[in-house]
């Protein structure tokens, strides 16, 4: 078995642990505090360590080798798990200790993240990032697919602590295959950074983005995209289909369902395709992304006096078409940033981005939310889109300039 399969493996088992915990523990802790308002502080509290601390981990894991940090990130959650387990077996349900497990859970998480997506750009040859990263999205998405189900059954039939020991069961096997993964590191930079402090090393992180152009670039396309489009399973999907249509909350999962096809089908086929060169057409991807969410919210506005469910079949296949064009953005953009950030700060980078996004997004689902609740969440998604064509029109505009001076070019040579 290759290098790179043993953290496909590794990673399934982790993304499908990692997937039921986000979906049965809201329920335990609804079921615990009786109340919405503690349940929402309750998640609030647990993620802020997480994030806020993203930055600092982004430079600690440079000191160290990615595969030893994927391996004790995994190990250090399969023993969190294992101790929560027992704890609630034997009837130890303190808010404390569920504060202080879904803290720890969230921070290993994030470095589990960080320090696997280094490790693949060290397993993976910089000519097959892309076809690797659709892989990798392809195995993602299949991972997580049955995971609130099967999630959601255990707790039910058998209880939260039984869920918890099967999250500890899957970190464990995750762990172990790590462990088996035969690694040449292609690092050989982090000597020259060891000596550094922390302040140096985080503001080396922020030089690097703040002076190469084509990275920035992308850094504040995804802000921006984060900001005016991350809120759509949140705010803009809920609103148009349940909100407007009125459409039962039984089968609002098929969205989710037909995104993740999409993705998958994405996947697929980079994976077969690895020989075009997805970055150079990234910014008609993004135009493309934006349009298909403009179309959705157009066909809100105006099949509104048709039967709900004829317009939910047409919203279902533009998101299993958004699932697939969001992966031929979001794969070469990982490729592009794998290709050009140097290894030695890939980390601390990958965690700036990471911290900004967390950042963003919740502002993003306030300001959507707000303008969803004035003006309605079909009309707010196709604004919000459209000002993500103008922003990325004028992030491209040089390029945009000579592909259209090229088609003119053409037009004009057969008409001659």
């Amino acid at each position: 078995m290759s290098k790179i399969e043993y953290l496909f493996i590794s990673r399934c088992l982790s993304e499908f642990a990692g997937a039921i915990l986000p979906v049965v523990f809201p329920l335990f802790i609804l079921k615990t505090t009786h109340s919405l308002s503690l349940s929402g502080l309750f998640f609030t509290i647990t993620m802020l360590p997480s994030v806020l601390l993203t930055p600092a981990m982004g430079v600690w894991i440079e000191k160290y080798e990615k595969k030893k940090v994927t391996f004790f990130s995994v190990l250090t959650l399969a023993i969190l798990c294992s101790i929560e387990s027992m704890l609630l077996k034997f009837g130890r349900y303190d808010f404390i200790y569920l504060v202080c497990f879904a803290i720890l859970v969230a921070i290993f998480s994030m470095m589990l993240d960080l320090s696997s997506k280094v490790l693949f750009t060290e397993l993976v040859d910089e000519s097959e990032l892309e076809k690797y990263n659709g892989i990798r999205s392809i195995l993602d998405n299949l991972s997580v697919f049955g995971a609130p189900m099967l999630g959601t059954l255990v707790y039910g039939v058998f209880g939260f602590s039984s869920v918890i020991l099967i999250l500890a069961i899957l970190y464990v096997l995750a762990a172990v295959v790590i462990a088996f993964i035969p690694l040449e590191s292609k690092n050989g930079g982090n000597d020259q950074i060891v000596e550094e402090s922390f302040v140096q090393k985080f503001r080396i992180g922020l030089h690097f983005i703040r002076t190469e152009k084509a990275i920035l670039k992308y850094f504040l396309l995804i802000m921006v995209l984060n900001f005016f489009v991350a809120s759509s399973e949140e705010v803009t999907n809920p609103g148009i289909a349940i909100q407007k249509y009125h459409l039962p909350t039984s089968i609002f999962g098929l969205v989710s369902i037909a995104f993740s096809i999409g993705v998958i089908l994405s996947g697929i086929f980079i994976a077969k395709n690895s020989k075009i060169e997805f970055r150079k057409h990234i910014s008609k991807l993004f135009v493309l992304n934006s349009l298909v969410m403009v179309l959705i919210g157009f066909s809100s506005v105006f099949l509104i006096s048709f039967n709900a469910f004829v317009f939910f079949g047409l919203m279902l296949f533009f998101e299993v078409l958004l699932g697939f064009i969001t992966i031929l953005v979001n794969v070469p953009m990982t490729s592009f940033f794998q290709s050009q950030v140097p290894l030695n700060i890939q980390s601390r980078f990958f965690a700036l981005l990471s911290f900004s996004a967390n950042l963003i997004v919740p502002l993003g689902i306030l300001y959507t939310g707000f303008l969803a609740s004035a003006i309605g969440a079909d009309v707010t998604y196709i604004i919000n889109n459209i000002l993500v064509i103008v922003i990325v029109c004028f992030a491209f505009w040089k390029e945009i300039g000579r592909g259209f001076r090229a088609f003119l070019l053409k037009k004009w040579k057969m008409s001659k």
